[in-house]
């Protein structure tokens, strides 16, 4: 890792030249968190005049206080020409322009940003420009009453830039975490008056200090005892005598691992400052937690709400009217939302609504109150007289997507909503509609013809559609992974989950053509998106079947050659159950795929003696393990899994990562990759931030 700098901060100081108060709110609490202050100013003269006095760190500039006729360069000297010393400088441009960028560039500018601006990405931006990422070294807590011992490792910490305290007395590690305020704690297992174990499980009890690392540095060898410390709450577990390299790379581990969680659940906590609203990513992700939750008691239902006739509304309220329309219209949500509920913005004119009620009779009554008061918060923005108000009210469709039968994802849930949306607005809109199921439930015959009618015409008319996953390197740099999903779209745009549709497949089958037109369309995103994501490789699954058929290795090699993906070919996937259950097949396929330098990844690895003999046999470079292992297998277990699949010769995904507590424990077992919703939910669009990501490897 890079040797953490030490130089100072020359100030703390952001100023921010604009009129956006909402996004200043959100920058504001999360940059104070790193010791920044943010300064908002609304004219040219007041900030050219606090920056006369003070300089700031970073300056944030809207582009449209540059006023008509003069470029960001020649107003910038003006605006600072009496600074002691020139700002790092971040833009906010209203709409995307290559001239406008090039003129950012010319000025000096670090980065330009289209509004609406991310805060959270605009923070972090701002802590890297203003050096407070690199500001401060690791703060460890050594907690230990051997003095030779102590000194030894307060000087290997030393050695590697790591500021240290030493505890000899145990008893008032509490009073040393308050004062020197660790980033991680370095525990002794036996000590007199107390041992590890018992303060670690003192200082978890303390609500302040719940996510600060703690790694277990003894003498202790017996694993059973080295598995009751961390069960009490430590992290990891090193043996003394430790080696240099192997206690900072623990220590840098666990640190970045505690930084990353306890910034992903302020994220998800924050709520917009002015309706209460979740920002859309967390909201999906809430939702995706509710869908695989267990049934909870009353009526859970997602509404959809949008707004009827949008351009009209545009057209008569103008921008500035129809933003006004948005903000009561969320502030309208957030009054009639009961803690267990959470909403989103999902565009300029929608709505999404988590809402539970006692039944589905409560649930169709906040729809309909919710109809009218925002119609009636849509009149309140016209003018003139009552009549014109009449005749152009403003007026909302909703649509209910239930639960029932199981929606496997979040995006299934929108789909039912949108697609109960769209329903009431082509019945003529100003109603409320409840999603209806594409497919009959309770008569698997009848569900079974009207599937497979459903992937048929999906085939030729491109019902099908591709979702994308990231899969998120640990270590190596393995450039943008996703893993490639599929959902069948309905003809009424209800999306169906592949486990409500591929076994019909299967037993028809179908399964062959699905994969071809899966691999197909695969290949073609990363031709298309070679230039874009010039790094990009996706992870492709097909059946054993389909890939063991006659002249389907020449099919896809054939397919690689016209797009030119000789260096970016898919990577297969196949299921270790199909190659359980014929192996026969799946040795010689194994062994051609080998030949002509297909990379393999096996899924559903759980670990059985069966499985790992099928692996040392065929050598494949990567293994997914089967979620069901991730989620029940204690972690010593699910250690020794992945420890010997590297003995093996295999990189692991750990997949299946939902919750922070997940992510916790599987991270201590050194998987190479990690994917599940908690990282990104599946989407059809290739945007997950790699780089952002980089600080977890």
């Amino acid at each position: 890792m890079p040797t953490p700098m030490t130089h100072r901060i020359p100030n703390n100081h952001v100023y921010y030249l604009g009129d956006d108060t909402a996004l200043c709110l959100d920058l504001g609490s999360l940059i104070n968190q790193k010791g920044l202050t943010l300064r908002i100013f609304a004219t040219p003269d007041a900030l050219a005049a606090a920056t006369a006095q003070t300089a700031p760190a970073v300056l944030i500039l809207e582009m449209s206080k540059i006023p008509t006729g003069t470029t960001l360069e020649p107003f910038l000297n003006g605006l600072l020409a009496n600074a002691e010393q020139r700002p790092e400088l971040l833009c906010i441009a209203a709409q995307e322009a290559i001239e406008t960028r090039l003129h950012a560039m010319r000025a000096g500018a670090q980065g330009v940003y289209l509004d609406p601006v991310s805060a959270g990405d605009l923070a972090q931006r701002v802590a890297q420009l203003s050096g407070i990422d690199g500001a401060s070294r690791y703060r460890v807590l050594v907690v230990e009453d051997d003095p030779a011992q102590a000194k030894y490792v307060a000087l290997l910490l030393r050695n590697s830039n790591i500021e240290s305290q030493v505890v000899g007395e145990p008893l008032k590690v509490l009073d040393a975490i308050r004062s020197f305020r660790p980033d991680l704690v370095l525990m002794d297992l036996y000590m007199p008056d107390a041992n590890g174990d018992e303060l670690t499980a003192i200082i978890r009890d303390q609500d302040a200090f719940l996510d600060l690392p703690i790694i277990f540095l003894s003498s202790e060898l017996d694993l059973d005892r080295q598995m009751d410390a961390l069960r009490v709450g430590g992290d990891s577990f090193l043996a003394k005598p430790v080696q240099r390299k192997l206690l900072v790379d623990s220590i840098d581990h666990r640190i970045r691992m505690a930084r990353w969680l306890r910034e992903r659940r302020l994220a998800v906590s924050r709520r917009d400052a002015a309706a209460g609203l979740l920002q859309t990513d967390h909201f999906m992700r809430h939702l995706d937690r509710c869908v695989r939750a267990s049934k909870t008691p009353g009526e859970v239902g997602l509404l959809l709400i949008e707004i009827d006739s949008p351009q009209a509304t545009l057209d008569r309220l103008g921008f500035d009217g129809t933003d006004r329309l948005s903000r009561r219209l969320e502030v309208e949500l957030s009054n009639r939302m009961t803690p267990e509920e959470c909403a989103t913005r999902l565009g300029d004119f929608s709505y999404a609504l988590l809402a539970k009620r006692d039944d589905t009779r409560a649930l169709l009554d906040l729809a309909e109150r919710l109809r009218h008061l925002l119609a009636d918060t849509g009149s309140a923005d016209r003018t003139g007289s009552p009549a014109e108000a009449t005749e152009y009210k403003t007026t909302v469709s909703i649509g209910i997507g239930r639960f029932a039968p199981a929606a496997n994802d979040a995006l299934t849930m929108l789909s039912r909503g949108q697609k109960a949306a769209m329903a009431a607005q082509a019945a003529g809109g100003n109603r409320v509609q409840f999603w209806e199921p594409a497919v009959t439930p309770g008569q698997p015959a009848q569900a079974d013809a009207q599937i497979r009618t459903l992937i048929e015409g999906a085939i030729g008319r491109q019902g099908l559609m591709l979702l994308f996953q990231p899969i998120l390197s640990l270590g190596q740099d393995a450039g943008e992974l996703y893993e490639v999903q599929l959902r069948l779209r309905a003809p009424d745009g209800e999306h169906i989950p592949p486990h409500d549709f591929l076994p019909v497949a299967e037993r028809t089958g179908l399964m062959p053509t699905i994969d071809r037109w899966v691999m197909q369309h695969a290949m073609d995103v990363m031709d298309v998106q070679r230039v874009a994501h010039p790094r990009l490789r996706l992870l492709v699954h097909q059946t054993l079947t389909a890939v063991a058929a006659p002249q389907w290795l020449q099919w896809f090699r054939d397919q690689i050659v016209q797009r030119n993906l000789i260096r970016l070919r898919p990577l297969l996937a196949l299921r270790m159950g199909e190659i359980l259950g014929d192996l026969d097949t799946a040795r010689p396929l194994m062994a051609n795929l080998r030949n002509y330098g297909v990379q393999v990844c096996i899924a559903d690895y759980s670990g059985s003696p069966a499985e790992r003999q099928i692996l040392a046999e065929f050598a494949v470079s990567l293994v997914k393990l089967a979620t069901h292992t991730l989620t029940n297998s204690e972690q010593g277990v699910l250690a020794g899994i992945i420890r010997d699949l590297h003995d093996l010769g295999s990189a692991v995904i750990a997949a299946g990562i939902e919750d922070p507590d997940t992510i916790a424990r599987v991270w201590n077992c050194r998987p190479d990759f990690l994917q599940g919703n908690y990282l990104q939910l599946p989407s059809t669009e290739l945007n997950y931030d790699f780089a952002k990501a980089e600080y977890l490897a």
